[in-house]
């Protein structure tokens, strides 16, 4: 049996000849220990997969529910300062992996001489920036993170890193007026908002049917708004602006990434501490006077756990996104999203008590149904 593989970013994919090739084929002595390690590289790409997405399943309704708890339960109403702690950490890991890996890596093999033949990692390896045609903003040559141009970065870092930042902001405010529930209901709003700015961008023309598909997931969005019993306008402007700010990371990412390959620490170097400094400088002039008067520092001494857990938790989502695509695609991402935001509401709604209307139920199946067709369309370009 013939057994060819190959490891692309998008996942494993294995081809085996038919027995007729086998038996005219003339088969080597160690084609058993062959076929034993292509079967166990096989195995150790699926854990890989399962791991990844089962993580990043896991990890996104974790830190919605340490966030909202640090904001309501905690009486700590500073979501800009939040925020900005996920992604100070964020930008410090990435730092420290990048710039300290290869002092270690160089410290390993001069004290171990010959006799090492791998040096230990600190994190993901990093992947140099590779710029095949430049778009809006100069050119970054390859040879890696040294050799990004500031007109680069300008362009193309500090909208995303801004607008990621935002959603966090966003996002982690309106849980101080908005039920978890309705939060993640109102997230299945984002692919019609992403799929009017990739059109009006240029990026990307949606079909007939991806556009309808989009706009009925709307309409199913409006519904469980309507449905809410006590709505507040406050915490669906947050909601909302959250929702735009992702929407607009995710176009300018697609642009990105058309042009230029990103690793998984690369992206976070520039966006998280982008992202980081638009926080604290809105922080500064919004929350800092309430902050030294309701003793924040003192919250988050008293609740040291919480706060790590908040910060590490916000390190790894920033992440998981690039590596699930890696390992994956986009549409598995979709996919594994969706049903994660489905299977959290089911969660809130049926352990944690919250209140959720017949409305708000049947305008959520709806915007479900139809992202479900909407994921078919794009996978099989219909």
């Amino acid at each position: 049996m013939r057994i060819m593989s190959h490891n692309p970013p998008g996942g494993y994919y294995e081809k085996v000849g038919s027995d007729h090739e086998t038996e005219n084929e003339t088969q080597p002595l160690n084609s058993g220990s062959s076929s034993a390690v292509t079967k166990a590289t096989a195995v150790q790409q699926q854990l890989k997969v399962f791991a990844a997405c089962t993580t990043y399943a896991l990890v996104g309704p974790t830190l919605v529910l340490v966030n909202a708890r640090i904001l309501n339960e905690l009486h700590f109403p500073f979501p800009l300062f939040l925020s900005a702690l996920g992604q100070v950490v964020t930008s410090f890991y990435c730092a420290g992996v990048i710039h300290l890996q290869p002092r270690v890596e160089r410290l390993w093999r001069r004290w171990t001489k010959p006799r090492a033949t791998t040096a230990p990692k600190l994190g993901i390896e990093p992947v140099p920036i590779t710029t095949p045609k430049a778009s809006g903003g100069g050119e970054a040559a390859e040879g890696g993170i040294g050799s990004t141009t500031f007109q680069f970065w300008l362009w193309n870092m500090i909208p995303i890193g801004a607008a990621q930042g935002l959603t966090f902001a966003m996002t982690n405010a309106a849980y101080m007026y908005l039920t978890i529930t309705l939060t993640q209901m109102l997230a299945s709003f984002t692919p019609t908002v992403t799929l009017v700015l990739l059109y009006v961008t240029g990026v990307e023309i949606p079909t007939t049917r991806a556009t309808v598909c989009v706009c009925l997931i709307g309409l199913g969005c409006a519904i469980a708004s309507y449905g809410e019993g006590q709505l507040s306008l406050i915490g669906m402007a947050f909601r909302s602006v959250g929702i735009v700010a992702e929407a607009t990371r995710l176009v300018l990412l697609q642009r990105l990434l058309k042009n230029f390959k990103l690793g998984v620490l690369e992206s976070q170097y520039f966006f998280a501490p982008t992202a980081a400094a638009f926080l604290l400088v809105g922080a500064l002039f919004t929350e800092a006077p309430q902050f030294r008067e309701k003793g924040g520092f003192a919250t988050m001494a008293a609740h040291p756990i919480l706060f790590t857990a908040s910060s590490l938790l916000g390190v790894v989502a920033s992440m998981l996104t690039f590596i699930v695509i890696k390992l994956t695609n986009s549409v598995t991402l979709k996919v594994i999203n969706t049903g994660r935001n489905a299977a959290f509401v089911l969660y809130t709604v049926v352990i944690m008590g919250e209140p959720a209307t017949t409305i708000q139920i049947f305008g959520y199946s709806i915007s479900l149904a139809f992202f479900s067709i909407y994921l078919y369309v794009q996978s099989n370009k219909l």
